[in-house]
């Protein structure tokens, strides 16, 4: 019996120790001195995400996206903010399913930009959509597009139309350009598209590979 009992307080006190090695890191904007992200990590000298994760608007303190990770990848249920702090878009990473949604913008915008019939998805009920929206993508673009230096340098600037296939699991097939500026933003559109993570498959009935346009703008930030 006194051996069973220092089993069980010998494992509370090894899982007493490894709960206390999680650290919670806070990222600070350099210029601005707020946070701007504070994730779980092993240690403090680690970035591979484990356990809670924020991220929060620079210029409002309040949350763009809140939710947790497992090995460094997305789990469970995200949710994700406007400036207001109100949801827009909650997602459950473990079960590929939408539990919160607003009206999907992308997909149209991008049908405007690439000059298509924006009816081309009207056989749909829900577009394929990039998870956490609209907000969430431009913070993808933002954080990984980059403009060519020999673009920079030959003053190219201009849209990018490219189209690629979401299959039923989410994944991206098929990429292509089909209006291209060269000066290596056709490669880094495509290199952008092949990074981009797992999508919400669009739907009639259930789950259909469906071709999706998409444009980049390249040029000088503003």
């Amino acid at each position: 019996m006194k051996k069973f009992l220092f089993l069980i307080v010998l494992s509370a006190s090894i899982s007493s120790a490894f709960a206390q090695t999680a650290f919670r890191k806070k990222v600070i904007h350099k210029t601005l001195n707020v946070l701007v992200e504070e994730y779980d990590t092993k240690d403090s000298a680690s970035t591979f995400k484990t356990g809670y994760y924020a991220r929060y608007n620079t210029k409002y303190g309040t949350p763009t996206k809140v939710g947790n990770y497992a090995d460094n990848q997305r789990t469970g249920i995200w949710t994700f903010y406007t400036d207001s702090a109100k949801t827009y878009f909650k997602y459950n990473y473990s079960t590929g399913l939408i539990l919160f949604a607003k009206p999907d913008t992308l997909a149209k915008y991008f049908l405007k930009q690439a000059e298509v019939d924006t009816n081309f998805y009207k056989d749909l009920t829900q577009v394929p959509m990039f998870v956490g929206g609209a907000v969430e993508f431009k913070d993808f673009i933002t954080a990984n597009l980059r403009y060519p230096s020999i673009a920079k340098e030959n003053e190219i600037t201009g849209k990018v139309i490219a189209s690629f296939y979401i299959g039923t699991n989410g994944y991206i097939e098929m990429p292509k350009i089909i209006k291209g500026l060269g000066y290596g933003c056709d490669d880094e559109a495509l290199r952008i598209i092949k990074l981009m993570p797992r999508w919400v498959p669009g739907r009639k009935q259930s789950e259909v590979r469906q071709l999706y346009y998409m444009t980049f703008n390249f040029g000088p930030k503003k």
